[in-house]
Formats: structure tokens, sequence, C-alpha cells
């Protein structure tokens, strides 16, 4: 997910001098302590790490574990492999300083959990900022709501923990670029309600060619373009379009798109006005596009 619309804008450490520990889990894993890269060990080590941290404070049993890291084919030696990990990951991550700025990773009965103390993580950070954005849209706070959503934006510089394997990180990277994807129609929405037309152009350009079959992305453009003196152009992007699903899918684009291609051939002038937002934006629609729901809970699938 690099790119112009998600620009890496790098993973700064802090203070060199403390041992407070940064994670990173938004594009390759990576862990900094200060200013210093952890070398996280082998795969297998790095994605346990993983499904630790998306499971903050929670207990995870062994056998969990080995669902999430092999699912059903897990070879023999899998536990002892997941506690080897565990002790490599002990080591790496605590810390005898003074400042407390260690992980700890603890076993129980109901099996390991990792406590994190006042270490960052990214994804964590990316899903305050993401829910706060959406609880200010369906407040009307609209320009808070840009902000929010924007400082989110930024910090999604890539798939979810990109390359490491696992059904149950496969999983989570579904469900977490679903949801980012939804969050940034969102932010797309918004703009159009600030009347910032123009600027959002560029913008949806971008996810339409990076998501050409996320038709709320083209519905948002074609507005867009309509209400920045492109009609002809918000046209042609709609005939593009349904020439390429009825060749790879052979059907037509959805009800919303199809009833947004007549009215801009009739040019409707509640174009201009309408609420571009959906009614789980914070804000009322036009009728005759979709409403499906937006999850209020953020924690992933997995638990």
């Amino acid at each position: 997910m690099s790119g112009v619309l998600l620009r890496e804008r790098g993973f700064r450490g802090g203070d060199g001098g403390s041992s407070r520990l940064r994670f990173r889990l938004l594009g390759p894993l990576q862990t900094n302590r200060g200013t210093k890269v952890l070398e996280l060990g082998p795969p297998k080590q790095r994605a346990l790490l993983a499904v630790l941290l998306l499971r903050p404070g929670l207990e995870t049993g062994v056998d969990q574990l080995i669902e999430a890291l092999w699912g059903e084919d897990y070879p023999a030696y899998a536990k002892n492999l997941i506690q080897k990990s565990v002790s490599g990951l002990r080591g790496l991550l605590s810390t005898n300083g003074s400042d407390g700025g260690g992980v700890f990773l603890e076993w129980s009965s109901g099996g390991y959990r990792m406590d994190i103390g006042d270490s960052e993580v990214d994804l964590y950070d990316y899903e305050q900022l993401a829910a706060a954005g959406i609880a200010a849209a369906r407040k009307g706070e609209i320009l808070q709501a840009v902000g929010l959503l924007e400082k989110a934006r930024t910090m999604s510089t890539g798939p979810l923990v990109e390359g490491l394997e696992g059904p149950m990180l496969d999983r989570e990277r579904l469900y977490r670029q679903e949801r980012f994807l939804a969050d940034m129609e969102v932010r797309a929405e918004l703009e159009l309600e600030l009347g910032r037309h123009r600027n959002a152009v560029p913008y949806l350009y971008y996810a339409v060619d990076k998501y050409p079959l996320r038709e709320r992305f083209l519905w948002l453009l074609m507005l867009a373009l309509y209400r920045s003196d492109r009609g002809n152009e918000a046209l042609t992007v709609y005939a593009v379009q349904r020439a390429r699903v009825i060749q790879e899918l052979g059907v037509e684009p959805g009800s919303a798109l199809r009833a947004l291609h007549a009215r801009l051939l009739l040019q409707d002038p509640q174009l201009m006005v309408m609420s571009a937002l959906r009614q789980d934006s914070g804000a009322a629609e036009d009728d005759f596009v979709p409403t499906p729901r937006l999850p209020l809970a953020r924690r992933g699938p997995f638990g």
C-alpha cells in the first residue's frame, strides 16, 4: 500500500537514550528501542510477536497459537517452537533499565499474555485516531473528523505485518485492509461535504486506480468531478468502469453508480448540494445511495 496515497513516513524511534519500545505492525513488522532497530529473529518468532500484539492483554492458549501460526497442518515440533520463540522474545523485549521500558510476556493456566507497558504500537494509535474520526463525523464535527482521519491515513504505510505468514495474520490483514478502506471512504465523503471537491479528485483517482472494484470510491470520484466542472470527465470514468466490469465480470455496475450516472446525464442541480455522507458516517444522504453499516467494534475477528 505504498505510493501516492500512503506515503512511507519512516518509523522514528524517539529518544535515543530511552529504552521505550515502539512496534510497527502496519507494513513490515519492526520494533525499535529508542533509535535502535531490534533484530526480532526467525519468521515464526516474528509472527508469534505479531499475534500477541494483536491480542493486547488477552491470554492466548498454545493451541490457539498453533492455529494462528500454522492452521490445521502444523508440525510435530510446533509447541516446542512456540516455547523457544517465547523465550527468545522475552530476552529481546525485556529490559533491566530503570525507566520501565520493557514488555512482559507471562504464562498462566489460560495461556500466554503480553503486557506492553508504556510501549507504543502504531496499529493501536491508528485505531484510536480512526475511531475518533468516525465518532466526530457522526456528531457533525467534520473538520475535526477530517484531521483525525488524515492522521490515521498517514500511519498506514503498508499491509498488516507485511511478509509474515499464518492463518490468523491472513485474516487480520484482510480485516484491517477493509477497515482502512471504509475509513478512507468516510474521509473522501467529508472532503466533499466541506466543498473541497478539487482537493478530493487526485485522492479519489488514486483510490479508484488501486481498488477498481470498490464502487464507492468511483461514486465519490464522479461526484467530485461533476462539482469541479468536469462533468464530461465524470461520464468518461463511468464508461471506462462499466466496460471493465462487463468484460471482467459480465455484470453492470451497481445500482448506486447507475443512478448517479443517470443524474449526471440530466445535470440534476441537486448533485451540487446533496450530502455525500452515508447515514453511518454522520449525516443524512440521498435516498438512492446504499447504506451498509459501519461496525462500531474495531477489534479484529480473531478476538
